[in-house]
C-alpha cells in the first residue's frame, strides 16, 4: 500500500506548528534514535485500546516505521497538538459515554489540524463532511464553517459516533463507518460476503479512504510507546493574545496581511472559522495583541489594498507543459488572493520545501500576482488547465481551504436571479461546488435541483447567481 502523508504534511505547514517547530530545532541537542520494535505489533495494539479493536498487518507497520524514524519530527509535532485536544476531546466522550480510547481517531483523520480539508469537501479537527456536520448541528456558510470549531466539531463528531455505535452494534464497524463513511463500509461487505473485519473490508474501500485504519493503529501505538521510543512531543500553543475587531466593510485577510504585514498563516490560524478570504461586514475577526490600534490607523490603506488586489487577474495564460526526469509535468500558477505556500502545496499534493526548490525561493514570503513553477501529474496538469480555461483555477488533492470564485467577476458578468451551470468533477463534492460561488450553499444547491447531497461526476447543477 501506499503511504499517505498529506494529513500530517498539512498540520507542518500551519503557523503553531512552524513556530513551535523551529523552536525545537534551535533549543534541541541530538540523541538517541530508538529503532521501532513491531514484533508482537498487534498485541500490543490489544493492550492499548479496549473501546475499540485493534489490528495489525503490514500497512500499519509501515506507517510505523515511517512515523517512528524518518519522519520523526512530524510524529512529535502531531504528538504536541494532540497533547492539547486530548483533554477536551476526553471530557466529551465520557460525557456521552464513550470510550476515552476513540480520542484517537482525529489523529488520523486531521493530523490532529483544525485547519485541515480534502478535496472530497470533509474538514476541521474530524474531517466532517458537511451532510454530516449540517445533520448534528454545526453551521457552515460560504464564509464561515463550524466544523473548524474544536469544541463544536467534537460535540458533533461524539454525537455522531455514538448514533454509529448504536446502528451497528459493533465497535470495528462504527470506527470504519465513522472515519471513512458509512458507503464505504456497505459496498466493502459487499464484496466480501458481509465480512465484519478491518483487515478484510479496509482494502476495498476507495483510494482515499484506504489509508485512515492502518494510520490509525500506527499513531495509537507510537502515542502509547512514545516515551519509551524517546519521541518527545513537541510543546504547542495553538492560540495566542489576540484582539478582536469588527468593521463596518467587507474586508478581504489578503489585504489585511500585506497592510498590517501580518502574514497569512498565521491570520488563518487565529481565524479557523472564517474559511475564504472573505471577513463579512459586521463579523467578528481576530487580530495579534495590539493590532487593534495597527488596524484602526491603517483602516482606509486597508480599503485602498483591497481595491489594488481586486484589479489583479488571477489568471494566467496557459503555456507549454515542460517534463521533468520524474516525468511530471510544470504548470504555472499566479498566486492568488488569500494564498500561502502550504495551502499551494496542499492544492497540487506537493510540499512547501519541493516549491521553495522548484522556485529558487529563500523564505516562505509570495506577493499576489508573482508566478511560480509547480511540477505535477499530467492527469492534475490537464484538470489544471481545464480549469483555468473555464474561468477557476481547480483543486487537486487535499487542501486548507475550498477555492472560491472571485466575487467580482461573477457579479459582473451575471445579472440577479440568472443562473449558471456546473458540471461535476470527479472528487467535487456539493459543499465544495457551493464554495466556489458567493452567496450560494449546499442547502440552496439541493433546493434549487431537487438533490440530495450525493452527487456523481458528469452531472450538470444549476448554479444561483446573485448580482
Amino acid at each position: 500500500m501506499a503511504q499517505s502523508t498529506w494529513r500530517v504534511d498539512s498540520l507542518m505547514t500551519t503557523w503553531p506548528v512552524r513556530l513551535a517547530v523551529a523552536d525545537a530545532r534551535h533549543g534541541s541537542t541530538p540523541g538517541v534514535i530508538r529503532a521501532v520494535d513491531t514484533r508482537n505489533l498487534h498485541t500490543q495494539l490489544q493492550h492499548v485500546v479496549t473501546g475499540f479493536p485493534a489490528f495489525a498487518d503490514s500497512g500499519v507497520v509501515c506507517y510505523v516505521d515511517l512515523y517512528g524514524e524518518p519522519k520523526r519530527e512530524e510524529f512529535r509535532a502531531l504528538l504536541g497538538m494532540a497533547q492539547v485536544y486530548f483533554p477536551m476531546i476526553e471530557g466529551e466522550l465520557v460525557r456521552q459515554g464513550l470510550s476515552k480510547d476513540f480520542k484517537y481517531l482525529p489523529m488520523a483523520l486531521s493530523a490532529m489540524n483544525t485547519l485541515a480539508g480534502s478535496s472530497n469537501g470533509e474538514a476541521g479537527l474530524w474531517m466532517l463532511s458537511y451532510p454530516v456536520a449540517v445533520r448534528y448541528g454545526l453551521n457552515i456558510t460560504a464564509d464561515r464553517d463550524e466544523r473548524r470549531d474544536t469544541r463544536l466539531s467534537t460535540m458533533a463528531a461524539v454525537s455522531y459516533l455514538k448514533d454509529l455505535l448504536a446502528r451497528y452494534h459493533d465497535p470495528a464497524l462504527a470506527v470504519m463507518a465513522f472515519t471513512c463513511g458509512p458507503a464505504n463500509v456497505t459496498r466493502a461487505q459487499g464484496r466480501t460476503s458481509g465480512a465484519t473485519d478491518y483487515r478484510t473490508l479496509y482494502p476495498q474501500f476507495t483510494e482515499g479512504s484506504r489509508d485512515v485504519l492502518p494510520l490509525l493503529m500506527a499513531f495509537i501505538h507510537l502515542s502509547a510507546h512514545a516515551k519509551e521510543l524517546g519521541i518527545a512531543p513537541i510543546p504547542m500553543l495553538p492560540a495566542e493574545a489576540a484582539d478582536t475587531l469588527r468593521s463596518d466593510r467587507e474586508l478581504r485577510f489578503s489585504a489585511v496581511s500585506r497592510t498590517l504585514g501580518v502574514e497569512m498563516g498565521r491570520l488563518r490560524a487565529l481565524n479557523p472559522l472564517l474559511c475564504g478570504d472573505r471577513i463579512p461586514r459586521l463579523e467578528a475577526f481576530v487580530l495579534p495583541r495590539g493590532g487593534r490600534a495597527q488596524f484602526e490607523a491603517l483602516a482606509d490603506s486597508v480599503l485602498r489594498e483591497q481595491q489594488r488586489l481586486a484589479a489583479i487577474p488571477a489568471i494566467v495564460p496557459a503555456q507549454a507543459a515542460v517534463r521533468t526526469i520524474n516525468g511530471r509535468e510544470a504548470i504555472n500558477y499566479r498566486v492568488r488572493s488569500g494564498d500561502y505556500l502550504g495551502h499551494i502545496a496542499m492544492r497540487f499534493g506537493v510540499k512547501v520545501s519541493q516549491i521553495k526548490s522548484w522556485n529558487h525561493m529563500r523564505s516562505d514570503r509570495i506577493d499576489i500576482g508573482d508566478k511560480l513553477v509547480i511540477y505535477v501529474t499530467a492527469s492534475q496538469r490537464d484538470r489544471y488547465e481545464r480549469h483555468k480555461a473555464g474561468g477557476t483555477e481547480g483543486s487537486e488533492g487535499p487542501t486548507n481551504q475550498v477555492p472560491i470564485v472571485k466575487e467580482n467577476v461573477v457579479r459582473a458578468q451575471t445579472p440577479l436571479s440568472e443562473f449558471t451551470w456546473y458540471t461535476v468533477q470527479s472528487g467535487d463534492s456539493l459543499y465544495g461546488i457551493a464554495q466556489r460561488f458567493p452567496g450560494v450553499d449546499a442547502k440552496r444547491l439541493m433546493e434549487v435541483n431537487g438533490i440530495t447531497a450525493d452527487i456523481k461526476p458528469g452531472q450538470r447543477l444549476k448554479i444561483p447567481l446573485q448580482q
